[in-house]
C-alpha cells in the first residue's frame, strides 16, 4: 500500500506542475482559472487520501464487528499487497477466535450434561440413608450441585451465537417480568415505554431482565425499572435501594463466578454466574449493560439494546 500511495501523489504532483505550467503558457490569471486549479488539485488530494483510507477503514469496521459478532463474514482479501495480507491474517485470526468459542461452548456443554445422569442417580441412593438429618444435608447440598449444572448449561448456550434471533416487544417483557417480580410479593415498579422491538431469543431476554431484577431485589430490596428510547437504543435502568457495589467492583463481577456477597451460600450470593451469562447474551445482542453506584444510593444496572426497525403501535 506504500508504494501505491507514493505512486499517487507522485503522479498528483506531475499532475499539479503540468496544470500549473499549462496555465502559465497561455498567461492566464482569471480569478475562476485559478480557482478551478485549486479545486482540481484539492479534488486529487481527496482521491488520493481516500484510496490510501478505504482498506484501512475497511478493516476497522470488520474488527468492530467482530467484537458483536465472531461468526461474521470475513472481510474481502483485496487491494495491494500489504492490505491483502493484513485481511487475510484478520481472517485467520477471527476463525480461530470462533473455532477456539464453539469448542469451549462445546466441552461446558458436554461436561455439564453428562453430569446430570450420575447426580440424578446420587439423588436415588440418599433415599436410602435411614439418618434423616444426614439425608437432608446430603440432598440439600446435592440439590446445589443440580442447580450448578443447570447454570453451566445456560452459560454454555449463552456463548452459543446459532442462535435464529427473532423480533421481540420489549415492553411486553418488561411488563411481564415486573408483573411476575410484583405477583411474587417484592416491590417492583416499571416507568416509562422503548416504544420498541428487538431482535433476540425471546427466553435469553428474559433471562437477562429477570436475573437483573432479581438481583436488584435480593441485594436492594426493591427495583425501580425506567425505560426509554435514544438514537435508535432502547435503554432499560434497573435501579435498588441496596448499598451499591465498590467501585473497583464494578467491572469485575461480569466475569465468571466472581461474587461480592461473601458468604458463599447459594441462599444469598448464587453461583456468581448470572451477571456473566446476561452480558454474554446482550453483547451477542449489539447491546451493553453497565452498572454504576447511583449518586442518590443504590445501584443502576443500564441495558442498552439496538432496535429492530419493527416499531410497536
Amino acid at each position: 500500500m506504500t508504494a501505491r500511495v507514493f505512486f499517487y501523489i507522485t503522479a498528483g504532483v506531475l499532475v499539479a506542475f503540468a496544470l500549473a505550467n499549462y496555465v502559465a503558457s497561455f498567461r492566464i490569471h482569471h480569478p475562476f482559472v485559478i480557482l478551478a486549479f485549486l479545486v482540481a488539485i484539492l479534488a486529487l488530494s481527496f482521491l488520493i487520501a481516500r484510496s490510501a483510507t478505504a482498506p484501512l477503514a475497511q478493516l476497522a469496521s470488520a474488527a468492530d464487528r467482530l467484537q458483536h459478532d465472531i461468526e461474521s463474514a470475513p472481510i474481502r482479501e483485496g487491494g495491494p499487497t500489504e492490505v491483502r495480507q493484513a485481511a487475510a491474517a484478520f481472517n485467520a485470526m477471527q476463525a480461530r477466535i470462533a473455532r477456539d468459542v464453539r469448542e469451549r461452548t462445546t466441552m461446558l456443554a458436554a461436561i455439564t450434561h453428562d453430569l446430570q445422569t450420575p447426580v440424578t442417580r446420587l439423588r436415588l441412593r440418599m433415599e436410602k440413608v435411614t439418618d434423616e438429618a444426614l439425608r437432608a444435608k446430603l440432598v440439600a447440598d446435592l440439590d446445589v450441585m443440580r442447580a450448578t449444572i443447570r447454570e453451566g448449561l445456560d452459560l454454555a448456550t449463552s456463548l452459543d451465537a446459532k442462535q435464529a434471533p427473532q423480533p421481540i416487544d420489549l415492553d411486553s417483557m418488561l411488563e411481564s417480568v415486573v408483573a411476575d417480580a410484583c405477583e411474587g410479593g417484592h416491590d417492583a415498579t416499571l416507568a416509562g415505554q422503548t416504544r420498541s422491538f428487538v431482535l433476540g431469543s425471546p427466553n435469553s431476554v428474559r433471562r437477562v431482565l429477570t436475573n437483573l431484577l432479581d438481583n436488584a431485589i435480593a441485594y436492594g430490596r426493591y427495583a425501580r425499572v425506567e425505560c426509554s428510547t435514544e438514537a435508535k437504543r432502547a435503554a432499560v435502568c434497573i435501579r435498588d435501594g441496596g448499598p451499591g457495589i465498590p467501585e473497583a467492583q464494578l467491572e469485575n463481577v461480569f466475569e465468571p463466578f466472581v461474587r461480592i456477597e461473601t458468604s458463599r451460600s447459594r441462599e444469598t450470593g448464587g453461583t456468581g454466574i448470572g451477571l456473566t451469562i446476561a452480558r454474554n447474551i446482550v453483547t451477542r445482542m449489539g447491546g451493553t449493560i453497565t452498572l454504576r453506584n447511583h449518586p442518590e444510593g443504590g445501584l443502576e444496572v443500564r441495558l442498552e439494546l439496538p432496535t429492530a426497525t419493527i416499531m410497536a403501535s
